[in-house]
């Protein structure tokens, strides 16, 4: 139970840093910038390339630690 906790903890933290982020860019300023989401997504994707379960079927699938897809 208290794993489930932390994990949901960590992923609302993320959420809430990426929205506050993108409120003070297009809710406060009124300006549109897709570069948050576009590096949020470089991250993720890179991420599960470097901690994928090896296959032949896609590229990565290094099987790496899952400490190394976070940094």
């Amino acid at each position: 139970m208290l794993n489930y906790f932390s994990s949901y903890l960590v992923l609302v933290s993320i959420y809430s840093i990426m929205t506050l982020g993108l409120n003070l860019q297009w809710g406060v300023t009124g300006l549109m910038n897709f570069g948050i989401g576009a590096f949020y997504m470089l991250g993720a994707y890179t991420s599960a390339i470097l901690t994928g379960v090896p296959s032949e079927e896609h590229p990565g699938g290094f099987g790496l630690a899952m400490i190394i897809g976070m940094v």
